[in-house]
């Protein structure tokens, strides 16, 4: 199967961009300046394995609804300090992993060469849940603004994905339908069922190889290549 789009729809996050890499560098570096490793005996491995735990549980209510942006940035910290025991200003740690994580400029692996290819044929939307004032950052950082057409955000459109309407505001932006579009992310739901359920075909990131029940599945972003004409 060969792609011919009139505009490619990307995730950021996960995606293009190597969050997991990026944050666990990010609280290595502020576990020493804030001399929080003298205090505890866990181990790198516990600490990121707690904070990823606690991280995608508030994302996955944020995204849902169940939370807004405030909660997430003012309680992801508390809850961490108070699962490894760490007695310490959570605020200003979070105020610093905020200010820091954005500016790393780790990809996913062929991100850039992928999307600089793909952008030469196709325009390009990156669709996030990520906020405003962190997105473009990150993106500015790794040298990526001017291969997108539109980073269309939460905070843009109104609405989170999976939700319908962030989809169609999605598709507005590109003036496309949603038959004319191609969607790819990380996320078996978020990205690829909420896109699928709107008509879009979508294609899976699925480099952790999980056993998920996505239509089209790639472990490496390379392979689009083949993929699009």
């Amino acid at each position: 199967m060969k792609f011919k789009p009139k505009a490619i729809f990307f995730d950021w996050d996960h995606t293009l961009w190597d969050h997991d890499r990026n944050a666990s560098e990010v609280i290595q570096e502020l576990f020493g300046e804030f001399a929080l490793l003298d205090s505890i005996s866990h181990s790198q491995e516990l600490i990121w394995q707690v904070f990823t735990r606690i991280n995608d549980a508030l994302w996955d209510d944020y995204q849902h609804g169940h939370i807004d942006q405030k909660t997430l940035r003012e309680t992801r910290f508390e809850l961490f300090f108070e699962a490894l025991g760490i007695h310490g200003n959570a605020t200003l740690f979070s105020d610093s992993y905020l200010e820091r994580t954005p500016r790393k400029t780790h990809l996913i692996p062929d991100a850039f060469q992928v999307i600089e290819a793909l952008a030469s044929k196709y325009p390009i939307y990156v669709l996030t849940n990520g906020f405003d004032d962190i997105q473009h950052v990150k993106i500015a950082g790794v040298g990526m603004t001017h291969f997108f057409e539109r980073v269309i955000t939460s905070e843009l459109a109104g609405c989170k994905k999976p939700a319908a309407e962030f989809f169609e505001f999605a598709l507005k932006q590109a003036n496309c339908l949603p038959s004319e579009v191609v969607m790819i992310g990380d996320h078996p739901i978020i990205d690829i069922q909420a896109a699928e359920a709107m008509g879009i075909p979508a294609i899976h990131l699925n480099f952790r190889a999980e056993d998920v029940s996505t239509n089209i599945q790639i472990s490496q972003l390379k392979e689009l290549l083949d993929l699009f004409e």
